[in-house]
């Protein structure tokens, strides 16, 4: 399949509505180094080739946003899920509501995710520009990892996504659509899920 390269504008999508009920906490306010898991995730969004960032709340929709620096939320449009506890579909719905509708493109960014680094980010941006895919999946080593890009011609299918499941749903419908580009990067494959989770990866 041969591809129509786009050079229109990227967006982010940065998921962190979710509960932490396997954390027991926010896990979007744990320590990590000098700053937060969110916070760090944010700040690679905002450090990435994106014409956007909209970062999508939920559960302590507030005491995230109270406690995120203000510097960080400069030009950040936030979306607060009221309906989060339907799951990660209602967020992704709810974060691709909210996109500019010129937007091209977004790029599919997890809250429990802040190891990923800007670089690699842009490096999915630039493979999707390359190769105008429907979908940009990043590996490492062969195994699929987040954050995944994803055209605006498969929105409408993501936006219609139930329950607790991500865009990784529709993927089997666009098979020859996905491009998968390999990244160096392990932050791709990290995620803190749960309380061992973090205290493992916040060694590193």
């Amino acid at each position: 399949m041969t591809f129509t390269p786009s050079q229109k504008g990227v967006s982010a999508i940065l998921l962190a509505a979710g509960s932490s009920s396997r954390m027991g906490q926010a896990k979007q306010l744990l320590p990590l180094g000098s700053s937060t898991v969110l916070a760090q995730t944010l700040e690679h969004a905002r450090a990435a080739a994106v014409d956007e960032v909209v970062l999508v709340l939920g559960s302590s929709a507030e005491p995230i946003r109270h406690q995120l620096p203000q510097t960080l939320l400069a030009g950040i449009k936030v979306v607060v899920n009221h309906d989060y506890e339907q799951g990660m579909a209602s967020s992704l719905r709810s974060g691709l509501s909210a996109l500019d509708p010129q937007s091209a493109a977004a790029l599919i960014l997890l809250g429990d995710q802040p190891f990923t680094l800007p670089q690699t980010l842009d490096r999915i941006i630039q493979a999707y520009r390359d190769s105008g895919a429907q979908i940009v999946i990043p590996t490492h080593q062969g195994t699929r990892g987040n954050p995944v890009l994803l055209a605006r011609s498969v929105f409408s299918e993501a936006m219609a996504l139930k329950g607790d499941v991500g865009c990784r749903a529709i993927f089997r419908n666009h098979l020859e659509g996905i491009v998968n580009v390999e990244v160096e990067d392990l932050g791709v494959l990290l995620d803190i899920d749960d309380r061992e989770d973090y205290e493992r990866l916040a060694k590193k």
